[in-house]
């Protein structure tokens, strides 16, 4: 747990030191101290997903669902605690029915999905795997589903 807080703090401290960069007056490269350099983290993941549902007709039903979770493990080499492993998991899911029930006059049914993910790890080993897929069914039914899962660790130190 406390692991976790350090690095979802190093991340929004990284967030925080990016956004205020321009504003640093510095003067020129700052030599850390060696307890400097043992708080700063090098490993972090970062995962996000965006899910859409559209349906139009007599008879509709639009529903979405996005998780995301972010983990940070221990630090694999003594004297090094910024380098964790991290892992990141995003998943999202659509589904949309736009259907008018066989009543005439009305304007064509429609439903329209969009599921996207996407995540970055940092280590000198990274891993990423996304899933995608969107399934058109009878009676106006689409559904679509995703997932990104991102890993990174850093080896060989």
């Amino acid at each position: 747990m406390q692991t976790m807080q350090r690095s979802a703090l190093g991340l929004a401290m990284a967030g925080m030191l990016s956004c205020g960069a321009t504003n640093a007056l510095a003067g020129g490269p700052v030599v850390l101290t060696n307890g400097q350099l043992d708080s700063v983290t090098a490993g972090a993941a970062a995962v996000t997903s965006s899910t859409d549902a559209q349906a139009a007709g007599a008879f509709t039903i639009a529903n979405t669902t996005s998780n995301s979770v972010v983990a940070g493990g221990t630090a694999p080499f003594k004297g090094q605690p910024g380098l964790t492993d991290t892992a990141g998991l995003t998943t999202g899911t659509a589904v949309a029915v736009g259907t008018n029930l066989a009543l005439q006059g009305e304007p064509p049914p429609s439903s329209a999905t969009s599921v996207t993910t996407a995540g970055v790890a940092n280590g000198n080993l990274v891993i990423t795997a996304t899933f995608n897929y969107t399934v058109h069914g009878a009676g106006g039914v689409t559904a679509q589903t995703g997932y990104t899962c991102v890993a990174g660790a850093w080896v060989g130190f």
